[in-house]
């Protein structure tokens, strides 16, 4: 198993928190480096979503082919420390093909998903995103991966009314 980080992670890009009116969306975006082996339990780290998080949407994009295969067996999952399949279980829309293809998709329990224990959480921390290989390529093909997470952050607040 290898781990790979982007630059978010690399750089230590602190998660965007940023307040506003009508709770302003945010997101997270990041583009891996080459990644070539595509093995089982690969993982990527693309960064961080700051507590509060509240997730709204989930792509994640392969420029090119990275499963040559006639019949090809990557698929990746998203999510965050701890819950790799937060996003997205198993996808296998992603690499597959020759040129760009994406996966809008996000998965039932990661559609709202709140980076907070409770609506007063005021203890919570930034978590990692992460993009792991469920099932490795049958023949890799070197490539990257392009991770983008919609989210706005929701106040803490000490009091529930």
């Amino acid at each position: 198993m290898t781990a790979y980080s982007t630059q978010n992670v690399v750089n230590k890009t602190p998660a965007l928190s940023g307040h506003g009116l009508s709770k302003n969306r945010t997101c997270l975006h990041a583009k891996s480096g080459t990644i070539s082996t595509w093995a089982a339990g690969d993982t990527l780290a693309v960064g961080y979503l700051p507590r509060g998080a509240v997730v709204t949407s989930a792509v994640l994009k392969a420029a090119s082919q990275l499963d040559s295969n006639a019949s090809p067996t990557l698929a990746l999952d998203l999510g965050v420390a701890g819950t790799a399949q937060l996003f997205k279980s198993a996808v296998t829309t992603v690499g597959h093909s020759s040129g760009a293809s994406a996966d809008a998709t996000i998965n039932a329990g990661g559609l709202l998903y709140a980076n907070a224990t409770s609506n007063d959480d005021t203890t919570g921390s930034d978590v990692e995103v992460i993009v792991t290989v469920h099932t490795a390529a049958a023949t890799p093909v070197a490539g990257t991966l392009e991770v983008l997470i919609d989210y706005f952050v929701e106040d803490a607040t000490a009091t529930t009314p």
